[in-house]
């Protein structure tokens, strides 16, 4: 669907951080040169010496157009590739340009352990780098993704990028899968479905609020590349999830003569995509899905490690499966026409991510609303990339997954007590400084991270304050459904910093919960 462009000064590192880059992507990796070299059937430095700069040139430009014309590449290209106006514009237009920034200290000590010198920097190479940059620096920063690479991992430096780019590989649960922030990606969804393999029949699957405004557009672009589609439109909502529901999926799914080689694909928020994640994962022992996440909440949280699950009247996600969707495509466009309620509960989640591991996500939901508006793909890609890295170093919640669940018990007990009334983030946003509190009252964080993480709720205008009607001891009694409890103890995720929550954390005794629980019930205010 589009190239990642590395580009910067020789010895920068481009290859190296291209060629992880891609690993961490599942894009395919192009070195220019290489390209240029192969179809020449020369080295860079016999074209050098036999047709001069100007022929390395046009062998370049003639390449880049010819990898241009694909998509779905990390692209490692040479330090003067972008020079030429024409190459930089058909760079951009087809994708992404990085450009690493490495001071001259840096290059030089580079250039001296590479085995392979640069034609350009052949002779005498410290003073023809000095040159070289003061030539090119301000054409090497006016692009306008920069990324700093001195002493630092390429790890690091490769996750920078993946950040910027919105654009993911998830792992552990089996087959690997993409995860992408891309505008108008609703629009494209075909290209993604033949790029998978996914040719046959498709089962979409909306609510009524989502279908209004985007369903029209998937169909269409689906049946304009011959693609067969059948829809089903659900009640919005959280009582729309659960077992009744699901056998109506099943019973349009056969219906519609789907088999094993169709794909469903689940357009919505949570609700949407867990349920339909459940549909895909038992109808004829499991088909592929795709998610196109529509809310706040979905695109951070739901949509993301292939958790599906429906309700029981005892509690919330009680009966479901593990099973990873095939592609998670989440269109910031579809933002557009989220009610602000919405916006507001998916914050909530936000916040967690940040909570529980990424402190300049934090920061910048301290910042307020404006700011994370500003920001939206950023603050976006930062949230979906802190789930990612927890389900890929536990994809079956055997441990440090649990740090998700990070306000949940007890929000969860809310949902169930509310009979679904509060919204999932407004519950969650109760649940965390619930939660926040009991890991003060134990000793685990100070007062000034509680206090943090309740101010930030309050900054979006999330409550803070648990329901007065449902006494601590409902609510309790509420959590001992919870499907995270182990050997019938409730086991919580509890903040320790900001970005770092422990899991797996028991009660002493139960007075340290109810009065955590209390407390939060002061003050009552308006949800």
């Amino acid at each position: 669907m589009m190239n990642l462009y590395i580009y910067g000064p020789p010895a920068s590192g481009k290859s190296t951080v291209g060629v992880r880059l891609a690993e961490r992507t599942g894009l395919a990796f192009v070195d220019l040169d290489e390209v240029i070299q192969v179809t020449a059937a020369q080295s860079i430095p016999q074209i050098f010496e036999l047709e001069g700069e100007a022929g390395f040139r046009r062998r370049e430009r003639e390449a880049l157009q010819r990898i241009a014309a694909a998509s779905n590449q990390v692209v490692a290209l040479g330090g003067g590739a972008l020079l030429n106006l024409e190459n930089r514009k058909l760079c951009e237009h087809s994708g992404m340009v990085f450009c690493l920034q490495a001071t001259y200290s840096t290059l030089i000590q580079r250039l001296g352990l590479d085995e392979n010198q640069r034609p350009l920097l052949a002779q005498d190479a410290a003073a023809q780098l000095e040159r070289l940059m003061s030539q090119r620096l301000p054409h090497y920063l006016s692009f306008e993704y920069q990324i700093p690479v001195d002493n630092r991992l390429v790890e690091e430096i490769v996750w920078e990028i993946q950040l910027k780019a919105g654009l993911f590989l998830v792992r552990g649960m089996g087959k690997d899968y993409s995860a992408r922030i891309q505008s108008g990606g609703r629009l494209r969804l075909s290209e993604i479905l033949l790029e998978q393999g996914l040719k046959s029949s498709v089962f979409i699957l909306s609510d009524d609020n989502v279908a209004a405004h985007y369903l029209k557009d998937v169909e269409q672009n689906l049946r304009q590349e011959g693609i067969g589609c059948q829809s089903l439109i659900l009640p919005a909502g959280e009582q729309t999830k659960n077992i009744q529901t699901v056998q109506k999926i099943w019973d349009e799914m056969v219906k519609g003569g789907f088999d094993r080689t169709s794909c469903l694909i689940a357009l919505g928020g949570g609700v949407v995509s867990d349920i339909g994640g459940f549909a895909a994962a038992t109808y004829m022992r499991g088909i592929p899905w795709i998610v196109l996440p529509t809310t706040l909440l979905a695109m951070a949280d739901a949509s993301l490690g292939g958790k599906t699950g429906v309700d029981l009247p005892q509690g919330k996600n009680l009966i479901g499966a593990f099973h990873a969707p095939r592609f998670v495509l989440a269109d910031p466009e579809t933002l557009a026409t989220l009610p602000e309620s919405e916006w507001r509960a998916g914050m909530a989640e936000i916040v967690k991510a940040g909570v529980i591991g990424d402190p300049r996500l934090f920061e910048i939901c301290e910042y307020g609303e404006k700011e994370v508006r500003q920001s939206l793909r950023d603050v976006l890609s930062r949230a979906m990339g802190v789930k990612i890295r927890v389900i890929e170093e536990d994809p079956y919640e055997r441990g440090r997954r649990a740090a998700l669940n990070f306000g949940h018990t007890v929000a969860h007990a809310i949902e169930t007590l509310s009979e679904y009334q509060i919204l999932h983030g407004f519950a969650v946003a109760m649940g965390m400084v619930a939660e926040a509190q009991l890991a003060h009252q134990i000793g685990l964080c100070s007062l000034e991270v509680k206090e943090r993480i309740e101010q930030a709720l309050r900054g979006f205008g999330l409550p803070t304050r648990l329901p007065q009607k449902f006494a601590p001891q409902d609510i309790l009694q509420a959590m001992q459904t919870d499907k995270k409890k182990q050997l019938g103890e409730l086991r919580f995720a509890l903040p320790e910093r900001i970005g770092f929550v422990q899991v797996g954390v028991r009660t002493q005794n139960e007075s340290d919960l109810i009065e955590a629980l209390r407390v939060c019930q002061a003050e009552m205010e308006e949800m």
